[in-house]
């Protein structure tokens, strides 16, 4: 082997040397990286379940309210029939019609 190319073996050695020196100064942040992920996979699961809990909670809450509101909207649906408004105002004009009629106290 000539001079050459043991510089060129020297420096893959070196080289060799160099990434195994990188790696092993890698490993405590991989670790640490690798700790915080699970714990925010916890957190973003626990966020999850809480958010579903929310939902049912939020569905049960509006079947309950459709359920208390049914007879109102009932009343409403009569109070807005024409046949009910037609009566409302011929109510209206005979009230207005006593008044204008009546003698003044």
């Amino acid at each position: 082997m000539n001079p050459a190319q043991w510089v060129g073996a020297g420096m893959a050695v070196a080289g060799l040397l160099l990434v195994v020196i990188e790696l092993i100064l890698i490993i405590p942040r991989a670790i640490r990286l690798t700790n915080r992920l699970k714990q925010l996979n916890l957190l973003f699961e626990d966020s999850l379940r809480l958010t579903h809990h929310e939902l049912q909670s939020l569905s049960e809450t509006r079947v309950e309210t459709q359920a208390l509101l049914r007879p109102y909207r009932q009343i409403a649906r009569w109070l807005g029939h024409p046949i009910t408004l037609a009566l409302l105002a011929s109510y209206r004009r005979r009230r207005a019609a006593r008044r204008s009629v009546s003698p003044a106290h």
